[in-house]
């Protein structure tokens, strides 16, 4: 037994050198995670106090009506728009090629000032020219437009009552009060820990292919031969891989997350115990991702494009790039069979959400559960090859 664990040592050793190398390359695989993180940290991020992003909007006056104008200049004056008023043509042009939303008061909207609750007689219309990609921005755009409108009517419907017409007589009969859930209380979202957190696990995959494509590389070549020919067992073999990958994955969350946290503040807010276990299992996971890839892979460049496809995949459904919510239904529930979904969830529970030891401990039982699986197909795979290699099947 213990010669054995000397084998798959001296293995691990001999791999971990060979890793180092190449310094070059063995540095891209700790800068590009961090790069592609800090990136998406940054585009993803909004301030947690101040002013807001504002939304960009043009606005076109066609009818020269009183009540128009209003609803213009309520528009104008509006906290939450970034808005000037265009031409149509000016509008069309803007939308076309800077991909923002437009708001047409057309002729006839003036009528609107004589609305009356119950009458269900022709409405007049507003218009929002928007670029077919800008879903999102006409969805709130709309939505301020409508409170914009509803206001200047209500005044007008209500004039007789409402005669002071300040804001607060024509504020919603209600308050609003954002309460974060129990087990999140304290909480606040934070886009770099997000990234860092996403990234990691991402190239965390991709760490364990490469290790997998160098072995399924030694497989085609004399280097495995010689070793099987040292009478060395394929259990130190898978053991020695294994090992050495899942050290350099180690490494790699030590770096990305210390540099999170001194160039951006990302903190292990909640149990660091928790966090600890969570990287391991989840640098077992890269490493049996790995031995996967070598047992399943056939030749290097089909293992190597089936492999980028089936991550990319993984982290896309599994929301390591964009929250889940922005996900179609269908997605999501695809996603809480995959590993990352539970290993993102595990690393966000331990870092921004200060979540306890027992809040992480799901995430740490899926992932560790998904590794063994992986491993152990891997490692029949791999006793499977190497049988029919010795009875010269293959």
């Amino acid at each position: 037994m213990r010669s054995k664990v000397s084998l798959a040592l001296v293995l691990a050793r001999k791999d971990w050198w060979l890793f180092w190398a190449d310094r070059r390359a063995a540095a891209l695989c700790f800068i590009v995670p961090v790069l592609l993180a800090s990136a998406f940290g940054t585009i993803f991020s909004r301030p947690v106090s101040g002013t807001a992003t504002k939304l960009p909007v043009v606005i076109v006056i066609e009818d020269d009506g009183p009540f128009t104008r209003h609803v213009a200049d309520e528009l104008l004056a509006s906290p939450r728009l970034d808005v000037k008023e265009v031409t149509r043509s000016e509008a069309e042009s803007a939308v076309a090629a800077r991909k923002i939303v437009a708001v047409v008061l057309p002729t006839g909207f003036e009528h609107l000032k004589n609305w009356q609750p119950g009458v269900t007689t022709e409405q007049p219309e507003l218009l929002l020219l928007c670029h077919p990609n800008a879903t999102a921005e006409r969805q709130m755009a709309q939505g301020i437009v409508t409170e914009a409108v509803m206001k200047r009517v209500t005044r007008e419907a209500f004039r007789d009552v409402l005669k002071d017409g300040t804001e607060e007589t024509l504020a919603p009969p209600f308050k609003i009060e954002t309460v974060t859930a129990a087990p999140f209380a304290g909480a606040q979202f934070n886009s770099y820990a997000h990234s860092f957190c996403g990234m990691t696990l991402q190239y965390l995959l991709f760490w364990g292919m490469e290790s997998g494509l160098l072995l399924l590389r030694e497989r085609s070549r004399s280097v495995w031969t010689r070793v099987r020919a040292a009478a060395v067992p394929l259990s130190c073999v898978i053991a020695g891989k294994a090992l050495a990958t899942g050290m350099i994955a180690l490494l790699q969350v030590l770096v990305t997350f210390g540099v999170g946290y001194l160039a951006f503040g990302v903190k292990i807010d909640g149990s660091l115990i928790g966090f600890v276990l969570l990287a391991v299992v989840a640098c077992g996971l890269a490493a049996s991702t790995g031995l996967l890839v070598a047992a399943l892979g056939g030749t290097e460049a089909r293992a190597r494009n089936i492999s980028i496809l089936v991550i990319l995949g993984v982290s896309m459904l599994g929301g390591l790039w964009v929250p889940a919510f922005l996900l179609p239904g269908w997605a999501r529930d695809i996603s809480l069979v995959l590993p990352t979904t539970w290993a993102l969830r595990g690393f966000e529970t331990a870092t921004w959400q200060a979540g306890g030891f027992w809040a992480v401990v799901p995430s740490i039982v899926v992932v560790a559960g998904c590794t063994v699986l992986l491993l152990t197909i891997a490692a029949l795979r791999l006793r499977f090859a190497e049988l029919r290699l010795r009875q010269g099947k293959i």
